[in-house]
């Protein structure tokens, strides 16, 4: 019986190595590879029998398993259920199903040392991402340059500066349900524009020129019938996430390379309501 791939590229972890596989993660889903991140299947993973349906991903749902060994790998209950799942599909295929990478040398029940693996000491996520991309027997420069993972601020409120001129302009605040990516696009070093054209994004409004954070009381009463608006150095900008949430930027400060900056940076202060209310109001500022 044929194998149903639903994944390109299965992802096996400890919980302490997630912030480099989140990466690589990311960088895999930017290039358009099907990719099983727990994170990613939050909606679906909810309510059901994990240890039936990791069995299910792991040894019928994937082309190829990576699994991201470490000393942390090797004691936890749940990876070494994956491995188990993922080595028992790899006992009926003709290729290396199983694709070590190692954040160290501790050995893997299973898993002999002759086999090839990549040294994650030596290798970036990015190039995690491309050699996954070659084992897919995909050329990474057919895909648009543009195709990778724009810069990010996973916590749900602070401060980030980033050069707009990259990344197509867009940089992601916030994380999971309150993820927010953000686009701009040059106008001048007193105005930006800010779109919605990024998956998360549903739309985006302005507060009144002038307010303050406690102005925006009912976040929904803005206007967001525009996909572009023109930011105002001083003021702020109101996203609301495909997921109903809403974010307030204030932009700090533009520069514009064109008006004797050294390069298109902006900067902003960000805000999250993650309790679903519209209500700036009540968020303490310094």
């Amino acid at each position: 019986m044929a194998i149903t791939k639903k994944y390109d590229v299965a992802l096996s972890f400890a919980g302490e190595d997630r912030s480099y596989v989140e990466m690589v993660a990311d960088g895999l889903q930017a290039m358009g590879v099907s990719v099983f991140y727990d994170a990613f299947e939050s909606a679906d993973l909810w309510g059901k029998n994990l240890y039936e349906h990791l069995v299910e991903v792991y040894q019928k749902s994937a082309q190829y398993t990576v699994l991201f060994v470490s000393k942390h790998y090797r004691d936890k209950v749940w990876t070494n259920h994956e491995r188990r799942a993922a080595q028992a599909r790899a006992l009926s295929e003709s290729y290396e199903y199983i694709l070590p990478a190692r954040f160290d040398d501790t050995e893997i029940e299973g898993l002999l040392p002759t086999i090839g693996y990549i040294d994650l000491r030596k290798r970036s996520p990015h190039e995690v991402c491309v050699l996954l991309y070659h084992k897919l027997g995909r050329d990474p420069l057919k895909s648009k340059a543009l195709a990778v993972a724009s810069p990010w601020a996973p916590s749900n409120d602070g401060a980030v500066t980033f050069n707009y001129s990259r990344f197509n302009g867009r940089f992601r605040i916030g994380d999971g349900l309150y993820l927010f990516e953000t686009q701009w696009s040059k106008a001048s070093d007193t105005f930006i524009y800010c779109l919605t054209d990024t998956p998360s994004i549903r739309g985006v409004a302005l507060a009144q020129r002038g307010a303050v954070l406690a102005d925006i009381i009912d976040a929904s009463t803005l206007d967001f019938t525009s996909r572009v608006r023109s930011a105002e150095k001083g003021g702020f900008v109101v996203l609301q996430n495909v997921n109903g949430f809403y974010a307030a930027l204030k932009i700090i400060d533009i520069k514009d390379d064109t008006r004797g900056d050294p390069a298109d940076e902006l900067t902003f202060y960000y805000w999250i309501l993650t309790d679903g209310t519209k209500d700036f109001s009540r968020i303490m500022t310094p």
